[in-house]
């Protein structure tokens, strides 16, 4: 699955560093950023350094295998590409190179409701390797209409994100002017002016737009109207009789993305979803929230026999990913690592994040004598 790695950046923390140079400041701090003082997204750096695993030695499995099993279906490693609004901020077409990049490693990738790429086309990227993320609009014709249009690409996985009752306060991004509408001032023109790579390509394609819900829209072009309609078609809160509601909507298997307790666990589970994503959305929404790593045990112990458990927030590394798979998790999720990837290299970047993972999962594993994802849970204890 590993293609040749550009060796310019062997690791998340060199696409990240890369990006930063070639990416304006209002994106890059979009991007890392959290909300208010950023303390979740600390908490989530911290709690992950702090899962250790020990090896055994001289009694080694086979050499590692990452092919993993989850909703039925096998892919080639355990993680894969969260949902991402509007990733064409940080580089234009990110949502087709992340696409494209999972069907060629074979892992899933979670198209965002907000992307600015539509579902066809990043269906027409990912293959049957796409998942699509449904912020569920408030006007049920609409809501329909978004999912029939996932199944009609072959699309079979919907995830549902309940965390975002409301927006995140993100200081840096009020600064800056990453309002909907954005606000155009000479700081930001300055910083543009800093990135000519970006600042060519985003003039080459264009600014990114909310593609997938265009089609409702009626033709609007002015900022303010578009931002007000997706203000007010956006809006509605996901709770549990709505997520009923979807349930009996869909015919394919109902993911419930931001669970972060044993109580929201069990209610999903009772719902018969098929499976939680377990996340704090990478400390974006609530700044004192719990981190996946203090809850991700007890929600396995809870309901892991009543659903697939799968996890993202904070993951820098494939050693991130080992922790949380010996946690518990099926399958791992992030989003900012893969963004990091185009805004490095371009369309070539998204296979390079997903080849660093591979091969610092790999290693791990083989340093551990570990064969397969599924018992990496043998050595936290």
């Amino acid at each position: 699955m590993v293609s040749k790695l550009n060796s310019k950046a062997p690791s998340i923390a060199d696409l990240k560093r890369r990006t930063q140079k070639r990416i304006p400041k209002f994106a890059y701090q979009y991007l890392v950023g959290g909300c208010n003082s950023d303390q979740a997204v600390a908490r989530n750096r911290r709690c992950l350094d702090e899962v250790a695993l020990h090896p055994a030695y001289l009694s080694r499995s086979n050499t590692a295998s990452l092919t993993t099993t989850a909703l039925g279906v096998q892919y080639d490693a355990p993680f894969g590409i969260a949902p991402l609004g509007l990733s064409g901020l940080i580089w234009p077409k990110a949502a087709e190179y992340h696409a494209t990049a999972a069907k060629k490693a074979n892992i899933p990738y979670v198209l965002s409701t907000l992307a600015s790429t539509s579902i066809e086309q990043a269906a027409a990227c990912a293959g049957s390797n796409l998942w699509f993320q449904l912020y569920p609009p408030k006007d049920q014709e609409i809501r329909l209409d978004l999912m029939q249009r996932a199944r009609q690409v072959g699309c079979n996985n919907l995830v549902v994100t309940i965390d975002v009752p409301v927006a995140g306060r993100r200081p840096n991004d009020i600064k800056n002017g990453l309002s909907v509408p954005p606000k155009i001032t000479l700081n930001s023109i300055y910083q543009t002016l800093l990135r000519p790579s970006w600042a060519m390509a985003t003039a080459l394609n264009g600014m990114p737009q909310f593609a997938n819900m265009q089609p409702y829209m009626n033709k609007l072009t002015n900022l303010e109207d578009v931002a007000n309609y997706i203000r007010s078609t956006l809006k509605e809160p996901v709770d549990l009789a709505m997520l009923k509601e979807l349930r009996q909507q869909w015919s394919g298997n109902l993911i419930v993305k931001g669970v972060l307790s044993v109580e929201d666990a069990k209610l999903v589970a009772s719902i018969n979803a098929d499976a939680i994503i377990v996340s704090n959305h990478g400390g974006r929404q609530l700044d004192l929230a719990y981190t996946p790593v203090e809850m991700m045990q007890e929600i396995v112990d809870s309901v892991g026999d009543k659903l697939e458990v799968f996890v993202d927030s904070g993951v820098e590394s494939g050693v991130d990913i080992a922790r949380y798979l010996a946690l518990g998790a099926k399958l791992v999720f992030s989003g900012r690592p893969y963004m990091y990837g185009v805004g490095a290299f371009g369309k070539e970047g998204a296979d390079q994040c997903i080849d660093i993972f591979s091969l610092e999962l790999e290693q791990v594993m083989n340093q551990l004598g570990c064969s397969s994802p599924h018992e990496l849970v043998k050595f936290i204890n």
